[in-house]
């Protein structure tokens, strides 16, 4: 069924009036927008104003195209006085001072002799824009409309209507810079189904938001300014997923040499892994089977330690390693799953509690590595079950993400290309 703000065909316009509507249809939500977003006191009450889309203020709606063509703002908020505000729009484009200074002339001549003006974007303009008009990221109204929805339904339908568009901008490749919403949790389970435009969407907010971290910079070397995938696929695979480099692939050709960050949004839960792939350089992969058995247990058993404090903060958090043997028929086939090793880390240790210790799982993992023989990829870190785990609904579900993987910095460090070598075992050279 078609959105009911679905009334125009370019982005811009739909969410300018997915916005206008909401105010339109609340006074109260009006007058809080004004002041809260523009930071403006209009000099009536909200019942005095009026709202116009794609023309000027007494004039009939005209069609979009000519409204684009004629530079037209995309909205006004106005007394039909001497007081007006003023609303350009940007998503897939920039604003220019040009733009803005041509709806000023245009205000002024229409009698209005102090025009205010807003600037809604996904991205900070050019700084001299900030002079000439208020600037506010749409990322902030998205935040503005959510905290006032639990009181006002048509702020609801505005969010819901910016999270549906921004997903099928995203799934386009038309909003490639900049976000009209921001990271509020990943809310799937049974009473919000899976749904591949959406984990598209919040996979990009969470990586951009991961990439801004601080301390997984500082813990285990991420690299801000390293690339994810180019176009993230999986509408039949039911997942998504996106990786962060870290230090170690700054001497590596491909991600695919290196170990790193992995985040997965799938049908039943989200996974946060530190991925050993199979093409790890050898120097890098002969120091992880350097450290035999019980040094692979230990560094494991570390990395068990480390989660504890954020699994006891987010009940249903599985601690988890997961491997796979794979067979490619050709470079772009869906591959062949010839195996699967996958278990929770705590079966590998005896330690009070469920579930039960069964090492051998771990000890398994390990002889894979050290007689690798297949297209044989390790992932260590945790999953998220919807089922279990409702803290991932929650915004602050980045933090449960971002610490999983700085518990899994024993083993980052000893993969760490930079660091000291790993005398192999027994003194040998295992021949990788």
């Amino acid at each position: 069924m078609r959105n009911v703000f679905d009334q125009y065909s370019q982005p811009e316009n739909k969410v300018t009036h997915a916005l206008m509507s909401a105010l339109t249809e609340d006074r109260c939500l009006w007058a809080a927008f004004i002041n809260d977003s523009a930071e403006l006191a209009p000099p009536s009450k909200s019942s005095c104003l009026h709202i116009y889309e794609q023309t000027f203020p007494g004039q009939p709606e005209p069609v979009e195209n000519d409204a684009e063509g004629k530079g037209v703002p995309d909205a006004w908020i106005t007394d039909d006085d001497e007081w007006c505000l003023v609303i350009e729009n940007k998503v897939l484009s920039d604003a220019t001072l040009d733009q803005i200074v041509r709806h000023e002339d245009v205000a002024k001549r229409l009698g209005f002799p102090e025009p205010k003006l807003l600037l809604l974007t996904v991205k900070q303009p050019a700084p001299e824009i900030s002079h000439k008009a208020k600037v506010v990221e749409w990322r902030s109204v998205y935040r503005w409309l959510l905290d006032t929805s639990a009181k006002n339904p048509w702020a609801k339908r505005a969010a819901d209507y910016l999270e549906v568009l921004e997903g099928r901008l995203v799934d386009d490749q038309q909003l490639k810079a900049g976000t009209m919403t921001a990271f509020n949790g990943i809310p799937f389970g049974d009473d919000i189904p899976y749904s591949y435009l959406e984990a598209k969407r919040l996979l990009g907010l969470a990586m951009g938001e991961l990439r801004a971290r601080d301390d997984l910079v500082t813990a285990v070397g991420m690299d801000p300014a390293s690339q994810g995938r180019p176009a993230i696929t999986g509408r039949d695979e039911g997942r998504v997923w996106d990786f962060l480099q870290t230090k170690a692939a700054n001497n590596v050709r491909s991600f695919t040499h290196a170990p790193h960050l992995t985040l997965g949004i799938h049908r039943a839960e989200v996974s946060a892994m530190v991925t050993i792939p199979n093409d790890l350089k050898r120097p890098i992969l002969k120091k992880l089977i350097g450290l035999g058995r019980s040094g692979f247990h230990n560094v494991v058993h570390e990395i068990l330690d480390n989660m504890k404090q954020t699994m006891r903060e987010c009940p249903g958090m599985a601690p988890r390693l997961h491997a796979v043997q794979r067979r490619y028929p050709s470079q772009r086939a869906i591959p062949f799953e010839d195996a699967i090793i996958s278990f929770d880390l705590r079966t590998c240790f005896h330690e009070e509690g469920p579930p039960k210790a069964q090492p051998q799982w771990l000890d398994a993992v390990y002889d894979c590595l050290a007689e690798k023989n297949s297209n044989f990829q390790t992932q260590i870190g945790a999953w998220f079950p919807y089922r279990t785990c409702d803290r991932i609904r929650e915004p602050s579900a980045i933090d449960f993400i971002a610490r999983t993987w700085i518990g899994c910095k024993p083993l980052l460090k000893i993969m760490d290309d930079n660091e000291s070598d790993v005398v192999a075992e027994n003194g040998k050279d295992l021949g990788v």
